[in-house]
């Protein structure tokens, strides 16, 4: 588990599904669990063994130390050099089509992208976080079909498992909550993502800004996640909102898990307009919060969302405005949506997730 953070942060997207998916897996009395993790990061089930680091110099120690049979790798990156029979957990290959997205100088990527694909081809065995990752292995790896198996995820735990009555409650609490603690007093478009080039995060400000200039949308935008890399785009988006705009405007650069909840819980509308997306976790959280959602028709998104989501072209700015209209209108089909992603997310589950690689290790 060395992709937990180190700085005991909860983490987001990989780091978050790691977490959640050996939570449930360390529940299963199948096999004996041991956890390896670096120093400072939150991790408290089962056995642990923890590394001095994130390296892999100090997990080779470790399985010195305390070995093991088999080693799941759920961060897909296996350590080079290590003798043990390693499984990967594959999130994504974005980098090999995209390395344009990525703060990596030509030698350390093509160093880390042909470790990576040494990890994969290596492993008895690969799981695939969708059948859109899935293909992309097999087009970029080269690996034999049956030697994959799609897991899916399960979104947040905590949303997922609110009955009707009680997520109505609960989305009230959080309207109140996003009031009170970010100042959210009315309705509000919600991107929860890492702010980088992938996330196509310019291209939703300038669709706000035109659904705002042209129609006089009422809803705030608000942009929630850390930042990550080469904002430029997103940061002159920002600097060039009018006095207004801005006052409808919000950047939230550190949310806690309790916080982003409360954000998915209380939304008019969850947008993801990325350029790829392995999976698309966000999307899936979405609907468990009952909110609609709309994603472009990129990556894995589609897949994730069914006939629930709202499907856009990621560089059609006119689309984006026009949805967000539509959500801040016409309540019905919002609801219809929401409805909709409620019968959709019964397809993930962490439960699930688990069974497929408990299936696949009975197979080693």
């Amino acid at each position: 588990m060395r992709c937990l953070p180190i700085d005991g942060s909860e983490g987001s997207g990989v780091a978050h599904a790691v977490r959640e998916l050996c939570s449930a897996l360390t529940k299963r009395e199948d096999f004996f669990w041991i956890a390896y993790v670096p120093k400072g990061a939150i991790w408290s089930s089962g056995e642990m063994i923890e590394l001095k680091d994130d390296g892999g110099y100090d997990l080779r120690k470790a399985l010195k130390y305390k070995p093991c049979d088999l080693l799941f790798v759920p961060h897909g990156a296996v350590a080079p050099f290590i003798d043990i029979q390693c499984v990967p957990w594959v999130h994504d290959l974005i980098i090999f089509e995209h390395p344009e997205w990525f703060p990596q100088s030509w030698f350390k990527r093509v160093l880390t992208t042909r470790l990576f694909l040494n990890g994969i081809q290596r492993a008895p065995l690969v799981f695939a976080v969708s059948e859109y990752t899935k293909t992309k292995i097999l087009k970029i790896a080269k690996l034999d079909n049956n030697k994959i198996i799609v897991t899916g995820e399960g979104g947040d735990s905590e949303l997922a498992s609110l009955n009707n009555e009680q997520l109505t409650i609960k989305k009230n609490e959080a309207k109140d909550f996003c009031k009170t603690f970010f100042g959210l007093n009315g309705s509000f478009v919600l991107c929860l993502s890492t702010v980088e080039p992938r996330k196509n995060i310019g291209m939703l400000i300038r669709a706000w800004k035109k659904a705002r200039s042209e129609h006089n949308l009422p809803l705030d935008l608000v942009i929630a996640g850390r930042d990550g890399w080469n904002c430029k785009d997103v940061m002159k988006e920002i600097n060039n909102l009018n006095p207004v705009d801005s006052q409808m405007f919000h950047r939230l650069s550190n949310v806690t898990d309790f916080q982003r909840r409360q954000l998915l819980l209380a939304a008019q509308l969850v947008v993801l307009p990325s350029l790829d997306e392995g999976f698309g976790l966000t999307a899936l959280e979405a609907m468990q919060a009952g909110s609609p959602i709309a994603v472009s028709n990129a990556g894995a998104l589609v897949e994730v969302v069914g006939e629930a989501g709202m499907v856009l072209d990621p560089k059609d700015e006119s689309a984006w405005a026009s949805v967000m209209m539509m959500c801040a209108h016409d309540e019905r089909t919002c609801q219809v949506r929401a409805r909709m992603g409620i019968n959709q997310i019964i397809k993930y589950t962490w439960e699930k997730a688990a069974d497929k690689v408990i299936e696949g290790f009975k197979f080693l």
